[in-house]
């Protein structure tokens, strides 16, 4: 379909080779590239709401107590006990979830 559109002066094939691969480049060049993490998760140790959640419960103990139905004692005791279970490894370009937020977003 490239060869096509393109006038040939010259019987040359390496030409029109070199003229047909210069255009797959640059038509590749132009895709919309994908983004491994988005940009909204990039920031959610900043801004997440688990965040901000578990400071503030943290905080109140009676809040805590009413959120999760135990205290903070009681949240780290079983944290303590589950923790190698659920813990993820950080990559190079993706954060894991720590294991506090993934027992708080579990017992909720």
């Amino acid at each position: 379909m490239l060869a096509n559109s393109v006038p040939w002066e010259s019987d040359g094939s390496e030409e029109k080779d070199d003229v047909l691969l210069l255009l797959s480049f640059c038509h590749n060049n132009n895709k919309r590239k994908r983004k491994w993490v988005h940009d909204v998760n990039l920031k959610r140790k900043e801004f997440g709401e688990v965040n901000h959640l578990m400071k503030h419960l943290r905080e109140d103990e009676d809040k805590f107590k009413r959120y999760f139905r135990m205290n903070s004692t009681q949240f780290d005791n079983i944290l303590s006990l589950i923790k190698a279970d659920i813990e993820k490894k950080n990559l190079n370009y993706k954060e894991s979830i720590s294991e506090e937020q993934r027992l708080a977003l579990c017992l909720r």
